[in-house]
């Protein structure tokens, strides 16, 4: 799942920003210790806090990525600084585009492509290819913007209508990707070894 959600980054150009900073202070000791981060998307995995210029371990606090907010469980006093130092995304978190992600799995569905399932927030079953992957993508793009136009690759190049509907670039999009790259077909042995027998 995340490389894919990588790739609709890539298709709907949400660039990773590294340069969040907020500054929080800690004014008495009946203050809430939970700090709200000024930008949304944040990842998890980048969020560094420093105290009163200290780096502090992150056991000290945990990070909400729904809420956008940080629950301090470590100590603070009156006074105390809390700097915090993260890289985020300017348009859609990650649980977003994966809800984009698992809404591309009905089309193809529907489209008789394969059928896809997000077993956990991580893991799509069956596995994609790379092909597969830049498919489901797209699809999820044109979920969320819906004005893509072109879309090229040395393989494939598909030019929509500006009256194509969501769903019409969809189909068109399965539509071109299984002409060039066609389904895999899984054949039972044991019915082709019968044939065989037969013949």
């Amino acid at each position: 799942m995340e490389t894919v959600i990588l790739k609709v980054r890539d298709c709907v150009e949400d660039w990773l920003i590294t340069t969040g900073i907020d500054e929080f202070d800690y004014e008495t000791s009946t203050s809430s210790k939970i700090f709200t981060l000024s930008n949304s998307n944040a990842v998890s995995s980048s969020i560094v806090v420093y105290k009163n210029g200290v780096l502090w371990a992150d056991s000290n606090y945990s990070y909400d990525s729904d809420t956008g907010k940080i629950t301090v469980t470590g100590t603070l006093s009156a006074g105390d600084t809390l700097e915090v130092n993260y890289s985020y995304y300017e348009k859609y978190s990650d649980g977003e585009i994966r809800g984009y992600i698992r809404s591309s799995f009905t089309h193809l569905a529907i489209e008789k492509y394969r059928t896809y399932t997000a077993k956990s927030d991580n893991v799509i079953f069956p596995t994609p290819t790379e092909q597969e992957e830049y498919l489901i993508a797209l699809i999820a793009s044109i979920l969320i913007q819906g004005s893509i136009r072109t879309y090229r690759t040395p393989e494939i190049t598909i030019t929509f209508n500006e009256t194509d509907s969501k769903e019409t670039k969809i189909k068109k999009i399965i539509k071109q990707f299984r002409k060039t790259y066609g389904v895999l077909e899984y054949i039972d042995t044991t019915s082709v070894s019968e044939i065989e027998e037969e013949i």
